[in-house]
């Protein structure tokens, strides 16, 4: 449907939503231009979602009303408000497992030859639409979606959604499980169709810089509430992160370390089919940090020191003071000593989907707490709720199922997991990938804590900030070497991005 560009295409007035005696959104007022970019922030909780569903036609409001192409619309449902042009790709895929890719993206609107589907006919616009819509070029339309990596299956809900041809397109954390050169292709392909096609987009993230560069504007929630709405000239981290939380920032991370132990691990001279030569050590009381490109060996050294990877050569020394020199590693030996990961990908290597809270949190103690063969239910139940309540974890009842939670509390059920047991080194690989700033802060502070207890952190980062801003030591890695040693005031972008390209 053609649309005049600048023309308000969308718009919420007093917009309200309530679940129970819960407002998720309550009297929210915005409107959204033809070709804008549109970001929508907001701690977890901030009515985001919530919002995008009500424009989607996932849930229909209790209050106020809203325009499309200057028209008051009430969805009935999402293929309503998808057949007039309003797609939303959410930040964990719809699909159907056991079909193929070209499969979901046709599916709903197969097309159909002598009462027959014609698959030779999907094939064909789905290479088209693939073509077109250029993110993942390398993507097999013939694969099972059960066979796909978490980017892959992005990949194919975005085309699902592109199929469509969409007027607005709404985008929830989408590149959170794409790999970098796939998201990088997609935010590239958004500001070519804002500025091409003026597509317009409204785009959920809690990657602060990639809102800032593909947004023209920002939409603040907080408590269901527009708190603010800023500009493209206004953009400014601070400012943002201050609206979001409703607290003068003065200084976003934990103060660091003052001093640190004795040392509790010594890596000397690893190699291993991705990693070479490498040599750390770790004190109690400090966070190190591990920096460097994708594919630069950061999570391989983190799989290595927790016994996920093998090593050929070269030993780990564990403990301070009856040092162990070990050769080869297990998960069970590294565990037993005290050194835990939290991982990545927290859906697939974290989390067990389909079971509940507490036992998500408490999975890996079982035998610890309960060595007899019945698991006490109460005493489970008291332990996790004790440590979940510690890092404010939000949920109505223990025995919900985890993929009910948001990632940051997700994340948060993780760490629970390894604070059931006393830790003495805990790896940490991206652990606020795709949660907001109050549930970084919460971590944040965590490790922090652990550090203060006499505990040593090993924490990789994919974000430059971050890194910086957390750790105490910092050794820089490309091609599965460690290039420097970066201490106190040496660390700073320029000196981590002289050691990493």
């Amino acid at each position: 449907m053609a649309v005049d560009q600048n023309r308000v295409i969308l718009e919420c007035k007093n917009l309200c939503k309530k679940f129970d005696a819960t407002i998720a959104v309550n009297n929210l007022s915005f409107s959204i231009n033809q070709g804008d970019i549109l970001g929508l922030v907001g701690e977890n909780g901030a009515g985001k979602s919530t919002l995008i569903k009500m424009l989607g036609g996932e849930h229909v409001p209790n209050g106020g009303q809203l325009f499309y192409l200057g028209q008051e619309v009430k969805w009935k449902d999402t293929h309503e408000a998808l057949s007039k042009g309003i797609g939303i790709v959410h930040q964990h895929p719809l699909l159907v497992e056991s079909f193929t890719a070209e499969e979901n993206i046709f599916l709903g609107k197969e097309i159909v030859k002598n009462q027959l589907i014609d698959n030779r006919q999907i094939h064909d616009q789905a290479t088209e639409v693939k073509k077109v819509y250029s993110i993942y070029p390398n993507l097999n339309l013939k694969q099972r979606v059960s066979e796909m990596s978490a980017g892959e299956k992005q990949v194919v809900e975005l085309l699902k959604i592109f199929s469509y041809e969409p007027n607005i397109l709404i985008l929830d954390e989408p590149t959170a499980s794409l790999p970098k050169e796939e998201a990088e292709r997609l935010l590239h392909l958004i500001m070519e169709l804002s500025a091409e096609r003026n597509l317009t987009v409204v785009y959920i993230s809690h990657k602060l810089e990639e809102t800032f560069r593909i947004c023209n504007r920002i939409l603040v929630m907080r408590n269901g509430e527009n708190v603010g709405l800023l500009d493209k000239k206004d953009f400014d981290r601070d400012k943002l992160i201050r609206l979001m939380i409703n607290y003068d920032l003065k200084e976003f991370y934990p103060a660091k370390a003052q001093g640190h132990g004795e040392k509790i691990l010594a890596v000397k001279e690893l190699c291993s089919d991705t990693l070479t030569h490498i040599n750390l050590e770790v004190n109690a009381g400090e966070i190190v940090g591990l920096y460097g490109l994708m594919g630069a060996g950061m999570s391989d050294l983190a799989k290595t020191l927790f016994g996920l990877r093998k090593f050929a050569s070269g030993s780990i020394t564990l403990g301070d003071k009856c040092p162990e020199e070990i050769h080869t590693t297990n998960v069970r030996q590294m565990v037993d000593k005290g050194v835990y990961l939290i991982p990545e990908d927290r859906l697939r290597y974290g989390l067990v989907s389909t079971f509940n809270i507490r036992e998500n949190a408490s999975l890996a103690h079982l035998k610890h707490y309960f060595p007899e063969i019945l698991v006490n239910t109460k005493k489970e139940t008291n332990l996790a709720a004790e440590e979940l309540k510690k890092i404010h974890v939000k949920y109505s009842d223990i025995e919900q199922g985890i993929s009910e939670l948001s990632g940051g509390n997700q994340q948060k059920v993780i760490v629970t997991r390894w604070l059931l047991r006393e830790c003495n080194i805990l790896i940490v690989d991206d652990p606020t990938v795709g949660i907001d700033i109050g549930a970084k802060r919460d971590i944040y502070n965590l490790l922090r804590d652990l550090t203060a207890h006499g505990k040593g952190v090993i924490f990789v980062s994919s974000e430059l900030n971050e890194i910086i801003g957390m750790a105490d030591r910092i050794y820089t890695m490309r091609d599965g070497k460690i290039t420097a040693e970066l201490t106190a005031d040496r660390i700073n972008q320029q000196n981590v991005l002289e050691n990493i390209l």
